[in-house]
């Protein structure tokens, strides 16, 4: 299935397969509703949050992590001790620096 439409300065030709076509109205509110398919594929709940942006003009959406920078936090619990790395690093280099300068 080919469709040429201009909308705006969005030209929208593309093909579409017509097994992978699915279309959405936008509404009075300039909202769209994404099909309960692709809801279930991404597995979107409601509220998630999509960032837009136009590719060669086409609209792309990309859903955004649930909890953004906050679903990081506790990613390495248990793991190695960062800061304690961190404060032995820079106490080595720190001792090296003194050696040289003590030569």
């Amino acid at each position: 299935m080919f469709y040429s439409i201009r909308f705006g300065k969005i030209d929208m030709s593309l093909v579409l397969p017509n097994d992978k076509c699915m279309k959405t109205t936008l509404s009075a509110k300039r909202q769209v509703s994404i099909p309960k398919q692709l809801c279930d594929e991404l597995e979107l709940e409601p509220g998630a949050q999509i960032a837009w942006e136009v590719q060669d003009s086409k609209l792309v959406g990309r859903p955004l992590p649930k909890e953004g920078w906050r679903s990081l936090i506790g990613k390495y619990k248990g793991g190695p001790d960062l800061v304690a790395a961190l404060l032995k690093q820079r106490r080595e280099d720190r001792e090296r620096e003194d050696r040289k300068l003590a030569r």
